[in-house]
């Protein structure tokens, strides 16, 4: 006998028996607290470094997500977009498949002609770490760009900021950038105010930072653009996924969706194709 319940019945079943699963199947992953989920206790509750930490919520989350079938951005990843931009306090966040790829995409959007005098051009040189994560550094060589490499700080593995003015070179340094090591921020006082001084791009590597605060302000709100990533032993998880937020200049967003999106010169979301009549200019 076909089953003639309405769909959301059916639906809501199916995701009552996931949570049920989740529960016996997952339950070592769940924040371990006396009081359960919500209920963390500083210099109590535990919370496990590198490892997933989830309960039947995300479960139950990620399965409704596949009933709906949502291959791509959809309600889901656009009020993801919007809750991050919002609670960074940026004018924009942008999901993108990994923080690598945000990193590539940041950079890569600075190279787009429409910047004029400010578009970064192969040969340009920008300052970075000597030791940190490859993906900061490999956008920089990708788009014919030069990294000049300043030290790190042995103590708190971030670049040494007092090298900035000799790794700095009038006419060709065009751009910083530089990660924020293991979610402790650099000097973000010097290399603002470095980077005010010289007209240079900022780029912030927030991957292993969200979250983090700089003289009571989130990291990832100093520079032109930030990056987060979602891999499973960071903050949060999106199973993979990054995002590129764009954190004053609302012309950096169109850019950055540009180069997401293979060039499209276009405001349109995904269904919607050609509503702003320039998606094939």
């Amino acid at each position: 006998m076909p089953d003639n319940r309405p769909i959301e019945e059916v639906r809501a079943e199916i995701l009552a028996l996931v949570r049920e699963y989740a529960v016996r199947r997952h339950g070592a992953f769940a924040l371990p607290t006396p009081a359960g989920r919500g209920g963390f206790a500083a210099g109590e509750s535990t919370v496990p470094y590198a490892g997933r930490v989830f309960d039947a919520d995300e479960v139950e989350a990620g399965v409704a997500s596949m009933l709906d079938f949502w291959l791509t951005l959809g309600p889901e990843g656009e009020a993801f977009e919007r809750e991050l931009a919002a609670a960074l306090g940026v004018r924009n966040s942008i999901l993108v498949n990994s923080g690598s790829s945000a990193n590539l995409l940041a950079f890569t959007a600075l190279t787009s002609p429409k910047l004029g005098d400010r578009q970064l051009k192969p040969g340009d040189e920008v300052i970075t770490v000597a030791a940190g994560f490859p993906t900061t550094v490999a956008p920089i060589i990708q788009n014919g760009c030069v990294p000049v490499f300043i030290d790190n700080d042995p103590v708190t593995l971030n670049g040494r900021v007092d090298q900035l003015d000799d790794a700095y070179s009038p006419g060709k340094t065009r751009a910083v950038m530089m990660a924020h090591t293991l979610g402790n921020p650099f000097d973000l006082a010097a290399v603002t105010d470095f980077c005010r001084r010289h007209d240079l791009w900022l780029i912030e590597d927030n991957c292993d930072a969200l979250g983090s605060t700089y003289d009571g302000r989130l990291t990832g709100t100093f520079g032109d653009l930030s990056t987060q990533s979602f891999y499973p032993p960071h903050h949060i998880t999106m199973g993979e996924g990054g995002a590129v937020n764009v954190v004053k200049n609302a012309g950096l967003k169109l850019l950055v969706e540009s180069f997401r999106d293979w060039g499209r010169d276009c405001w349109c979301p995904s269904g919607k194709d050609n509503t702003c009549n320039k998606r094939f200019g």
